[in-house]
C-alpha cells in the first residue's frame, strides 16, 4: 500500500528510443556501447493509493520499464490498466507483450478514445488478444474524467490535441489526484494549432485553463535543423526552442514544466549541452526516467 498516488516517469524518449534503430550518430553509438546512456520511449507508471498499478503508453521497452518501476526485491509490477494517448508506433509497440506469446494476461483494461478503440479492435493482432481474453478495450469520451480502477485514488481525463491523424486521433491526458494535477502532453503538431483549438492566446492561458501543477510536454526537437536529409515539416512538433521563446523565464505562479519525448537528435539529451542550460536557466526542466510525483 502507498500513502498516496505516485506517478513515475518510465521513459522520456521519442518513439524510437535511444539508441534508435539504424542510426549511426555518436549519441546512438555511445548508447549501444554504454547501457546507462539508453533512453526508453515515453511512458508513465502510476501506483494507486490502493497499491494498484497503471501505465500510460506501452512501449517496446515494456519489460525493462516494468523492472525499473518495481522496488528492489519485489515481484515485477504487472499493470492492471493501460491508457494510450494515440496509435503511433512508439506508444503502442509493446501491446502484443500482454498476449499469449509473452505475459498472457487476462482481462487487462485498455482505455482509448472511441476512434482509437475502433481501430485497435479491428487490428488482427489486438483483435486476437481481445478474443483470447488478454485485453478488454474501453472507449473514453474526451473531457470526461474516469477512474481506471475503482478506488485507485486518481482519475484520468483525455483532452483532444491536434496531431497527425493518419492513425486515429490524439489525446493529452490529465492525471488528477487529491493533491496535484498533471498534464501529460507528449505529442502535438504545434502550439498554434493547440492554442487555436482551445481559443487561448498563449501557453500560460492554456495551462491555467487546465488548472495543473505539473506539465510533461512535447520536447521532440530542440530546433528545426536537427535532421539533415529529412523534411522535419512532415513530422511536426513544436521545438523546445520555440516553447522557451513563448514562455520566457518561469514565473512564481507558473506550473512546473518539463520536456519529454526527446528525439535521439535532440542536444538536450546531453547533460552539459548549451541548449539544456538554456532550459534550466529559465526555470524549466528536462524529464528523466525515475522522476516521481505524489498527487
Amino acid at each position: 500500500m502507498t500513502s498516496g498516488v505516485i506517478v513515475t516517469i518510465l521513459g522520456t524518449a521519442q518513439d524510437g528510443g535511444i539508441p534508435q534503430a539504424g542510426c549511426s550518430c555518436n549519441r546512438c553509438k555511445d548508447a549501444h556501447n554504454d547501457l546507462k546512456m539508453r533512453k526508453f520511449p515515453v511512458s508513465l507508471g502510476i501506483q494507486g493509493n490502493d497499491g494498484s498499478k497503471h501505465i500510460i503508453e506501452v512501449t517496446k521497452n515494456l519489460s525493462e520499464q516494468l523492472m525499473f518501476w518495481t522496488p528492489e526485491h519485489n515481484d515485477i509490477f504487472i499493470p492492471e490498466t493501460v491508457s494510450v494517448t494515440h496509435l503511433h508506433l512508439g506508444h503502442i509497440e509493446g501491446m502484443g507483450q500482454f498476449g499469449k506469446p509473452v505475459m498472457g494476461l487476462k482481462d487487462l483494461d485498455v482505455y482509448l478514445t472511441q476512434s482509437n478503440k475502433d481501430i485497435i479492435d479491428n487490428r488482427s493482432d489486438t483483435k486476437l488478444m481481445i478474443e483470447e481474453g488478454n485485453i478488454i478495450t474501453h472507449s473514453v469520451e474526451f473531457g470526461k474524467s474516469f477512474e481506471p480502477k475503482e478506488g485507485c485514488g486518481f482519475s484520468l481525463e483525455f483532452i483532444p490535441i491536434p496531431h497527425r491523424s493518419e492513425l486515429g486521433d490524439t489525446a493529452g491526458i490529465l492525471i488528477k489526484g487529491k493533491k496535484r494535477k498533471i498534464l501529460f502532453l507528449p505529442d502535438q503538431d504545434s502550439w498554434n494549432e493547440t492554442l487555436n483549438y482551445y481559443s487561448k492566446k498563449n501557453i500560460r492561458e492554456f495551462l491555467k485553463m487546465l488548472e495543473i501543477d505539473e506539465a510533461f510536454v512535447d520536447g521532440t526537437f530542440w530546433s528545426m535543423d536537427e535532421l539533415p536529409g529529412r523534411d522535419i515539416k512532415k513530422i511536426p512538433h513544436p521545438t523546445i526552442e520555440e516553447t522557451i521563446e513563448r514562455l520566457g523565464a518561469k514565473r512564481n505562479e507558473d506550473p512546473n514544466i518539463s520536456f519529454l519525448h526527446l528525439n535521439h537528435s535532440n542536444p538536450v539529451n546531453d547533460i552539459d549541452s548549451a541548449q539544456r542550460k538554456i532550459i534550466e536557466n529559465n526555470g524549466w526542466k528536462i524529464s528523466k526516467r525515475g522522476d516521481e510525483f505524489e498527487i
